[in-house]
């Protein structure tokens, strides 16, 4: 039987890792077919993230990398398929805050059986009070825009943390990010690889614990990374330069409205 890979990422979350642990659905799973693995990568918590999880019988990868999402992400998709063959398996990805819905697992489980990859849109989906402040909101509108016109595919949610994938698609990416540019890295390098895709609406909860995710820093670095992840293949400079042009005309003249 092969596997459902859930992959948590972590970083003191003992405030939601537990209950988001207990409610994956793993009798739904197994009717579509798939066991059920929950592997926890967690990026130094100071907090008691670990031993919950591994009380609740999750798999947890200590990341030995210095702090950051994409880093700790990476070094998991190293860690889970070393000498394991991936035909057959899913991998579906999801913050370990409570945010996010495991229930919809066996959602992204369907579609991946006629997509390599599926991610969630909390902006196509309920957004719970309070779960995502105006700023936040408009931040990842103009960031999904932007990264919507860079790469002639369209996104609502660039920023999501919700991501399916067949687990042998995961051999075709390249992955560089280190930090919350995780998800532009993503959806930029499965845009590239020309992989069947499909965004799907989810639900959004208001989180569990306290966010480090920092809007006047980290979204620059996240519209950064979508720019690099489009041209980093492209050897025409004056094509490079054009589509730089008109995405930061389109970013600013969107702010100034």
């Amino acid at each position: 039987m092969p596997d459902l890979i859930v992959l948590l990422p972590a970083r003191d979350e003992e405030s939601g890792i537990g209950e988001v642990i207990d409610r994956v659905p793993t009798s739904a799973i197994a009717e579509k077919g798939f066991g059920t693995r929950v592997v926890v990568v967690d990026g130094n918590s100071t907090d008691s993230t670990c031993e919950i999880a591994e009380a609740k019988g999750a798999e947890v990868i200590r990341q030995k990398s210095s702090q950051g999402k994409g880093l700790g992400v990476r070094e998991a998709l190293r860690v889970i398929f070393n000498g394991h063959d991936p035909n057959g398996d899913l991998l579906i990805m999801l913050d370990a805050d409570a945010t996010y819905r495991p229930e919809d697992l066996p959602r992204f489980i369907d579609e991946l059986q006629v997509n390599d990859v599926v991610w969630g849109s909390r902006l196509r989906g309920r957004i719970e009070e309070r779960a995502m402040s105006r700023t936040n909101r408009l931040g990842n509108n103009i960031l999904s825009l932007a990264a919507s016109i860079l790469f002639m595919k369209r996104t609502t949610d660039l920023c999501t943390g919700y991501w399916g994938f067949r687990s042998a698609a995961l051999r075709d990416l390249t992955l560089t990010a280190d930090g919350f540019t995780l998800e532009a890295d993503l959806f930029g390098s499965v845009v590239k690889s020309k992989l069947k895709t499909k965004e799907i609406p989810i639900d959004y909860a208001h989180r569990e614990g306290t966010s480090t995710l920092k809007w006047y820093s980290d979204g620059p670095r996240i519209l950064l990374m979508a720019i690099k992840k489009k041209f980093e293949y492209e050897r025409n400079l004056i094509h490079d330069l054009l589509f730089i042009s008109a995405s930061a005309v389109l970013v600013w003249s969107v702010l100034a409205t």
